[in-house]
């Protein structure tokens, strides 16, 4: 399952971390706040720390990838650490 999220226009409530429970806003606002990268987010947020994402992720994977995408809606598009649970591909 391979599904691509328009992060721009889910609603603010929308999860993006399954693990943990971390939804959308969150993670914006930590941007805002100066997360800059997937290790500020996981500081921040507790999202991406999780380690049963093909468990719980409906998509049936790690959240590194959506994380990615709202950093780069959202943030700056630092981004070289992508993944510790799954590819990023």
């Amino acid at each position: 399952m391979n599904q691509k999220i328009d992060w721009k226009s889910e609603p603010d409530d929308t999860i993006v971390c399954y693990c943990q429970k971390v939804n959308k806003k969150t993670i914006v606002s930590a941007i805002q706040n100066g997360a800059e990268n997937i290790k500020d987010i996981q500081n921040a947020t507790k999202a991406g720390l999780g380690k049963r994402c093909k468990e719980l992720n409906p998509k049936g994977r790690c959240c590194h990838p959506d994380i990615a995408e709202i950093l780069k809606i959202y943030g700056k598009s630092n981004i070289s650490d992508c993944c510790c649970c799954s590819n990023c591909s």
